[in-house]
């Protein structure tokens, strides 16, 4: 789909944003590198990884992947127009192995001038409440169109933040239960590098944090995320490794936090919960300059 900034691709399998580029530039904002084989992954029913690949749910144990199973279905194209597409996935006899519910799940993506808002909706047709979690997993070129180098570039938090908090994380991938100010930031600004990512993922409190924005002096390009409705944001690159892409992940959910036994889905932190016959909406905008 395209409009007169952007043209965006989409790939039905896991519904996930494949290529952003800018139409006059003819940048690709997203990352498509062989290091990380994918680009900007739906994460749901689970985000992470589960301990034991298992959860626990109402006394019976199911196995479940890495961010779950939603960027491994093709998805249904429910209706398309020029700037906008509307994609579902429905749950069926694979998904009911591993997460015993009847559900919906939609994303709409709808572009409005140089903006790409992504918008879910979680549908709960089952006859019982539904625990899950949602997350986006996008990946970001860094440097932005070659404009210097990812060590130049930085994430500025807003509105003004007195402090931005991280949420433990030992072993990586895993949530430790603790949480603490980040003293990286300084004045709402987090200078990047390659080697804050070798202890792996960095998650932060996301609830006072209403966009994250990826700039640099070197360039006159910038990514601008809105995630005021989702609770949490994680950053990620990967470990002991100088590959030039940062995912910026709005979440609305959490890891496990580390255990030798699986986690009973009812009480993890972070989860939400679904009432039958209920919809919860979420969105979130990315700005491209």
């Amino acid at each position: 789909m395209k409009n007169n900034r952007l043209e965006v691709e989409i790939d039905q399998m896991g519904a996930q944003l494949t290529h952003v580029v800018g139409v006059e530039s003819q940048y690709d904002y997203i990352w498509n590198g062989e290091a990380w084989k994918r680009h900007a992954p739906i994460l749901f029913p689970s985000i992470g990884k589960s301990n034991n690949d298992q959860y626990e749910l109402n006394g019976q144990t199911y196995s479940m992947p890495q961010h779950g199973f939603a960027r491994d279905f093709a998805w249904e194209k429910v209706n398309q127009s020029e700037n906008a597409v509307l994609l579902e996935l429905k749950a069926n006899d694979k998904t009911k192995e591993m997460f015993p519910f009847d559900f919906m799940l939609q994303v709409e993506y709808k572009l409005e001038e140089n903006k790409l808002l992504t918008g879910y909706r979680v549908i709960n047709n089952d006859s019982k409440a539904m625990p899950y979690a949602l997350g986006s997993h996008p990946g970001f070129n860094v440097p932005i169109d070659d404009d210097g180098v990812f060590e130049d570039y930085s994430l500025t938090f807003g509105p003004n933040q007195k402090e931005v908090v991280k949420l433990g994380v030992n072993p990586a991938p895993f949530r430790d239960g603790t949480k603490a100010p980040y003293d990286r930031v300084k004045d709402s600004i987090l200078p990047l590098d390659h080697e804050m990512f070798d202890d792996g993922l960095i998650i932060l409190d996301a609830k006072k944090i209403e966009n994250v924005t990826l700039r640099s002096e070197q360039t006159a390009h910038e990514i601008k995320l809105d995630i005021k409705q989702f609770p949490y944001v994680t950053l990620w690159a990967m470990e002991h490794e100088t590959e030039p892409f940062l995912c910026i992940e709005p979440f609305a959910g959490l890891p496990d936090e580390a255990s030798d036994t699986p986690t009973d889905w009812k009480n993890k932190k972070g989860n939400n919960l679904l009432e039958p016959g209920e919809t919860h909406t979420f969105e979130y905008g990315i700005e491209f300059k």
